[in-house]
């Protein structure tokens, strides 16, 4: 890819694959594996991985997985698929992984396969594994008919370990099942990195890659800490756009511009849970926009009285706190469409139907800012008027705060 060529890659350091090329040993996940590797080979019987979405937990199980010695362990991974999960499918493609050539469908029989093909890994002299990657798909029944396997035993040793890895859910699953909640001999969970382990975790993958850390500054990986939240997955789909970003402006180095313009076409916001968006949309809308006044815009549903707050105002001047409070006061009092009960002047901005898809301003129906009628395209069309005694007062106060 020229982008990648652009700044001296030989590969892309921020693909979202298992590749353990790029495994990175951060605080958490160095604490996590040092623990469940410890259980494994002292043959615990169950050990638990748990942690947020994007946090590194299936690459950590296949550095897991790649670190046990083939001639002490037996181990299997098993990605746990939606559609997949009862009990029956998951112990039928783990009789496969362990040699049986035709699993019995019958349940009693099947697990009757399995021991005998774990007691000759035991006699072999190697302890089995089985991992369970996105175990928290599993449901409560499946868990505990799986986590029947810990019941097996050969010369009162038992034949294989368990591991399941899941998000913080696969947790609560495991409460509520006390046949197995009980027997956890390990739990650990990921965290996310702070920005310490960002910071080295992009530049470790970046110098893997072949490039250089003066790709990202401070300032770059400040942003995409903001950005990534500390998550792995994250964290390299918004270095990866952010990259292609800063290859699009020919600099030889990504910067913060690069983070947030990756970041708003990715949809992503600076807060946990947030989205990109200038303009926040109310929870439930389904109205169209139309640009305004001031950058600010019409939200279209129906007949709905705008809302409008002003909290503050710069008039840019040194006028008096008297000018500036009347002039908020007239400001917000003119936006927000109310009116004085004995009024009778029309607001310049009260808007109608013309029955043609278009709306137009007759000043006959005051009190409804907008009323849509008919199925065409709305084109917004405003005619301002005659100026009412209060927009007078507002441009003449507009005239003293500009000499003053």
């Amino acid at each position: 890819m020229e982008h990648l060529h652009h700044f001296g890659l030989r590969q892309d350091p921020y693909q979202n694959e298992p590749d353990l090329r790029f495994y990175f040993d951060g605080a958490s996940h160095l604490a996590a594996l040092r623990r469940i590797e410890r259980g494994l080979r002292q043959q615990k019987g169950l050990c638990v991985l748990t942690g947020e979405a994007g946090t590194g937990k299936s690459l950590l199980t296949r550095r897991l997985l790649d670190g046990l010695e083939e001639e002490v362990f037996d181990a299997q991974l098993m990605l746990m698929m939606p559609g997949a999960t009862d009990a029956g499918c998951v112990l039928s493609r783990y009789a496969r992984m362990v040699g049986v050539d035709e699993p019995d469908e019958n349940r009693p029989a099947l697990l009757a396969q399995i021991y005998e093909q774990l007691a000759i890994v035991r006699e072999e002299g190697r302890h089995s594994v089985l991992m369970l990657d996105d175990a928290h798909l599993l449901s409560k029944d499946a868990l505990a008919e799986i986590g029947g396997l810990l019941n097996l035993e050969y010369e009162d040793r038992r034949l294989v370990s368990l591991l399941l890895v899941g998000l913080p859910q696969l947790d609560v699953t495991l409460s509520h099942e006390a046949s197995l909640g009980q027997r956890i001999d390990v739990r650990t969970r990921l965290e996310p990195f702070d920005f310490q382990s960002t910071s080295e975790y992009l530049k470790h993958r970046l110098t893997c890659a072949g490039g250089e850390p003066t790709i990202l500054p401070d300032e770059a990986l400040a942003a995409l800490f903001k950005y990534g939240r500390g998550r792995p997955r994250l964290l390299n789909t918004v270095a990866d756009n952010a990259l292609f970003e800063a290859y699009l402006a020919n600099r030889p180095e990504m910067n913060a511009h690069d983070v947030e313009r990756a970041a708003s076409e990715l949809g992503i916001g600076s807060e946990p849970g947030s989205t990109y968006s200038d303009m926040p949309q109310p929870a439930g809308h389904s109205g169209s926009s139309l640009p305004g006044a001031l950058g600010s815009t019409f939200e279209l549903n129906e007949v709905a009285e705008p809302e409008f707050e002003v909290s503050s105002f710069d008039t840019g001047t040194d006028a008096p706190a008297e000018a500036a409070d009347a002039l908020l006061a007239a400001v917000k009092n003119t936006s927000s469409g109310v009116e004085d009960a004995d009024s009778e002047a029309p607001s310049p901005f009260d808007l109608t139907s013309d029955f043609d898809g278009g709306l137009t301003n007759d000043g006959a129906n005051q009190g409804v800012p907008l009323s849509l009628e008919g199925d065409d395209p709305l084109e917004v069309t405003a005619s301002p008027g005659a100026p009412t005694e209060e927009e007078g007062e507002l441009d003449d106060l507009f005239v003293e705060l500009i000499e003053e």
